[in-house]
Formats: structure tokens, C-alpha cells, sequence
């Protein structure tokens, strides 16, 4: 192995190892550091005649501009017990309806337990624009269905921060692994030199599909927002006036096994102690009727 290409390998070597930046990007990391050393390292290969094959997209006129916000939705909604699963089935139809670029349906489910009490759960994601008329559209539903919105809560967070970093750093590993190539394309060395750069070329290429998926599901949470629907039968229109005096009707014959069953169970478990009391009656009153024989 030349000198020449020992030293080409010892800075391939320290290339990667800078770029690795001890660990993954967080949500709250500064990329005024960190990304801006990537930055200056991805600029250098073209200058060098080794632009990467695979370049980042660059990010859209929009996100440059301004902030890159990921919303997500929670809405809750009491209907009477009939409508709630009705209500959850043409929301989830209206979804499917719209198609997947629109909107995509991640789960849900309808429950029930005793014979008032009703509940659904649908969570999705969708365009901004169309979620936007969907959610006037649920407030609608649920009022001609004689229920009510009983929350609409809606969070915010900036990946603003985190896209710029990642992109800065895929942006490095991608020149990295270009120049790894070209070293193995261009130089000699013996087989273990060949199957470390190999090695590192592979580890560098692993970075940068984690990095491209995390990219790409942090621009989906940009994209597309989130929103998680709760459905809940609300007792006031689910019970009726008369409901409780019918139940008591219902349950009159029930009641009345059940008095009469505690009646005897009380008999089973008292007369033993009724023999017994009336033994010890039948010998005081023997004992005080032979005293009162001899005093007379």
C-alpha cells in the first residue's frame, strides 16, 4: 500500500467520523454550527470534480421563505348513542372518499359497554387546505345530529430547525460517500484496504438512507396535518324521561326473587339458633317452676 493512498484513506476515515457529529439530530438542535460546517464540506467536492451523484432536493420556494410547522388536530364530539357510530362511519367515508393525496385514514374503532354509553375513535392526516373544510363539515354533522363539538384543540410544532439540519448533514454524507468511490475506483491497495473503504462506504450509505427517511417523514408531518377524532354518547340524549320508572318495572320481578331468596337464606341460617334458644327456655323454665314447688 502507497503512502499516498494510506493518506487518502486516514482523511476519508476522519471525514466520516466528523460528519457523524456524536449521535442524530434532535428536534431542538441548532444547525448554525453543525450544519454549517456539513454545508462547507458538501460544497468543497464539486471543486474538487466530484459533485454527488445523488443531490438533496432542494427545499421548495415556500419553506425557504417562511417555517416549516407540523399541525396536528384533536376534535371530541357527543352525539345521542344511535348517531355516534353513523357519525364516525361517514367521516371515515368522506376520508377514503377524498383519496390518499388528500387524505389517509390511520385507524379506527367503535366501542360500547352497558346500553347508553357509545364511543368511536378515527384518527387521520390530510392536506391543510382540505382539512381546513372538513373540520366546518364535522361541526355540521354533528349539530344535525342533534350532538355538539365538545373540543377543538390544535398543536403546533416547528421543524424548521431540524429540516435544515438534516438536510446540511445528508448533504456532507452524500459527497463523503462520493469521494469514497472514487478512491476505490482510482487507487490500488491490498484486500483489506479495499474491504474497510468498502466498509465505510456501506456504513456511509446506511447514514444516508436514515437520513433521507427521516427527511422524508418529517416533510409528510410538514405536508400533511394530523387529526384525531373522539366520539361519546352523551347521556342526556341518550336516556329518556321515563327510562328509569320502565327499568323499575323490569326489574320488579327480579327484585322480588331476590327479597324473598334473602328471606329464606336468613330462615337457613337462624334456625338453628332458634332450636337452640328454645332449649335453653324449655330447661330455665323447668328449673324455675321446681324451685317455686319447693318453697311451697
Amino acid at each position: 500500500m502507497t503512502g499516498r493512498k494510506r493518506i487518502l484513506l486516514g482523511l476519508a476515515a476522519l471525514a466520516l467520523a466528523a460528519c457523524d457529529g456524536g449521535g442524530g439530530p434532535e428536534y431542538d438542535a441548532a444547525p448554525s454550527s453543525m450544519g454549517g460546517v456539513a454545508m462547507e464540506r458538501a460544497e468543497s467536492a464539486p471543486a474538487r470534480g466530484m459533485a454527488p451523484s445523488e443531490p438533496s432536493p432542494a427545499p421548495e420556494p415556500g419553506e425557504q421563505a417562511g417555517l416549516m410547522l407540523a399541525y396536528s388536530y384533536s376534535m371530541g364530539v357527543k352525539a345521542p348513542k344511535e348517531a355516534v357510530a353513523p357519525l364516525k362511519s361517514a367521516h371515515e367515508k368522506a376520508c377514503m372518499d377524498a383519496g390518499p393525496k388528500l387524505c389517509q385514514v390511520l385507524g379506527s374503532s367503535v366501542s360500547s359497554w352497558g346500553e347508553d354509553h357509545v364511543s368511536a375513535y378515527l384518527n387521520l392526516r390530510a392536506a391543510p387546505d382540505w382539512l381546513t373544510t372538513f373540520r366546518t363539515e364535522i361541526a355540521a354533522d354533528a349539530d344535525k345530529a342533534g350532538g355538539r363539538v365538545t373540543s377543538d384543540n390544535v398543536n403546533t410544532e416547528d421543524l424548521t430547525a431540524y429540516l435544515v439540519d438534516i438536510e446540511a448533514r445528508l448533504s456532507a454524507k452524500l459527497a463523503l460517500r462520493d469521494r469514497i468511490r472514487q478512491l476505490l475506483e482510482t487507487r490500488d491497495g491490498s484486500l483489506s484496504d479495499i474491504l474497510a473503504a468498502e466498509r465505510a462506504l456501506a456504513d456511509v450509505q446506511g447514514e444516508i438512507d436514515s437520513m433521507t427517511a427521516q427527511r422524508a417523514a418529517a416533510r409528510a408531518r410538514v405536508d400533511m396535518s394530523a387529526l384525531s377524532i373522539s366520539y361519546e354518547s352523551d347521556p342526556e340524549t341518550s336516556t329518556g324521561a321515563f327510562k328509569p320508572l320502565a327499568e323499575a318495572f323490569k326489574s320488579f320481578f327480579r327484585t322480588s326473587i331476590a327479597s324473598l331468596a334473602a328471606a329464606v337464606n336468613f330462615v337457613a341460617r337462624a334456625w338453628p339458633f332458634f332450636l337452640i334458644a328454645m332449649g335453653v327456655l324449655f330447661v330455665l323454665r323447668a328449673w324455675w317452676r321446681g324451685r317455686r314447688t319447693k318453697r311451697a
